[in-house]
C-alpha cells in the first residue's frame, strides 16, 4: 500500500514484485515496454493472469485503517486497492504455485502491465509473441471474485484547445473569450450521455492565463465510451463538429484530436474458459455473476489480441474513490480461485 506507483513511475513496485518472485524461484522477464511476464511451468494450455502496476493518482502518504480483514482508505486520498489487491493475489498465487508439483496444474503465465490507468498502454504495447497462453483472466474488477465481466465497451480518447484571442478585460469587446466558447459548447454537447449508449465526459479543463487577461485558450481532455463502436466513431465525429461550428461562430477556431483507443469486446459462454470458470465456481460452491460494464481494463486489449479473457473481481470496493477498501478474506478466496482454476 505504501509503494507510490503512478504512470510512468512504477519503478518501484515492480522491483519489488522481481524480488518476491526471484526470492521464489519464479521465472520472469520484462518486455520492450518494461511490463513483467511471470511464468511457471505445467501441463498442457497456459492461462493467462494479470494485472497492473499503476494507480490513477499519486498517493505518497496513504491513511489508512485496519479494522479486521478491511484496509480502508481514510477520505484524504485513494488506498490504491485498484490494482494492489489483484497485484498482492497474482504475487502470493505464483509464488505458491511455484513450490508446487507442476504435473498437477496447467501453465500459468502472468502479464503485469505498466500504465493501465492512462490508456492501457502496457497491454496495447506488450510483446506478444512472449505470451502462448488463449485464454485468460485479469483480477482489475471490484467485489468478490465471482464478479465476471463479460463485456465491456470501446474507448475515444478526444484532447481538444479553444483559441480566441487574449485581451485586457478594459476592452473586452476586441477579444475572443476562449472560455465562454468552451462553456457554450459545452451547453451544446453536455456531459452524461452524449447520445443514447454512448457516454461522455470532460475530466480535465483549463483555461485563462491571467485573473486581469481575457482567456486566450480553453483546453480539455475527454472520453467517451460505447459498447456499440461504430455510434461511439460516430458521435467522436459529431461532437467534434458541435464544437468547431460554437468555435466559429465565436470568431476563433479549435484545435482538436480524437482517436478510438481501444475497443469494446462481448464475450459468448460457449467457449471452453466459462466450462472452466463455472467448473471452478461450482467446485467453490460460488454462483458468478457474469454482467457487462462500461469500465474499460487490459482485458479489452487482450481479447483483440485473440486471448479471450474475462475481468474478475479481486477483493477491492470503492474503486478511485476515497473510501477505497481492500478485503483481505476476499483477496485471499480469489488466490483459491486462481488455484482451482488452473488444477489439472
Amino acid at each position: 500500500i505504501n509503494i507510490d506507483e503512478i504512470y510512468p513511475h512504477e519503478k518501484e513496485v515492480i522491483e519489488y514484485t522481481e524480488k518476491r518472485l526471484a526470492d521464489a524461484g519464479v521465472a520472469f522477464e520484462r518486455d520492450s515496454f518494461n511490463n513483467l511476464i511471470a511464468r511457471v511451468p505445467g501441463e498442457g494450455d497456459a492461462v493467462l493472469v494479470s494485472t497492473h502496476f499503476d494507480t490513477p493518482e499519486p498517493l505518497p502518504n496513504p491513511d489508512y485503517t485496519i479494522d479486521g480483514d478491511v484496509i480502508r482508505s481514510n477520505g484524504t486520498g485513494i488506498l490504491g486497492a485498484d490494482p494492489k489487491t489483484g497485484l498482492a493475489v497474482i504475487i502470493e498465487f505464483l509464488i505458491d504455485l511455484q513450490a508446487q508439483d507442476h504435473s498437477t496444474h496447467i501453465p500459468v503465465e502472468a502479464l503485469i502491465t505498466r500504465g493501465e490507468e492512462t490508456g492501457l498502454h502496457g497491454a496495447i504495447n506488450a510483446d506478444y509473441d512472449k505470451i502462448t497462453a488463449k485464454i485468460g483472466l485479469v483480477l482489475d474488477e471490484d467485489g468478490p471474485v465471482t464478479q465476471v465481466v463479460t463485456r465491456a465497451p470501446g474507448f475515444v480518447q478526444m484532447d481538444g484547445t479553444f483559441v480566441g484571442k487574449i485581451v485586457h478585460p478594459r476592452e473586452p469587446e476586441l477579444g475572443v473569450n476562449a472560455l465562454q466558447m468552451a462553456a457554450k459548447a459545452m451547453e451544446a454537447a453536455p456531459c452524461g450521455y452524449s447520445t443514447d449508449g454512448v457516454t461522455w465526459n470532460i475530466g480535465m479543463f483549463e483555461s485563462g492565463t491571467a485573473r486581469n487577461s481575457v482567456p486566450g485558450t480553453a483546453e480539455f481532455h475527454a472520453e467517451m465510451r460505447s459498447f456499440d463502436t461504430d455510434l461511439l466513431m460516430s458521435e467522436a465525429k459529431r461532437i467534434e463538429e458541435v464544437f468547431t461550428k460554437v468555435a466559429e461562430d465565436f470568431g476563433g477556431s479549435i484545435d482538436l484530436e480524437w482517436k478510438l483507443e481501444f475497443g469494446g469486446y462481448k464475450l459468448e459462454n460457449d467457449h471452453p474458459l466459462f466450462a472452466r470458470l463455472d467448473k471452478t465456481f461450482a467446485a467453490m460452491d460460488l454462483k458468478p455473476n457474469y454482467f457487462e460494464t462500461f469500465g474499460g481494463s487490459d482485458a479489452n486489449i487482450f481479447n483483440s489480441k485473440g486471448i479471450m479473457t474475462v475481468p474478475l473481481g479481486s477483493g477491492y470496493l470503492n474503486a478511485h474513490q476515497y473510501t477505497e477498501e481492500a478485503n483481505i478474506a476476499e483477496m485471499v478466496e480469489v488466490q483459491r480461485f486462481l488455484e482451482k482454476f488452473v488444477e489439472i
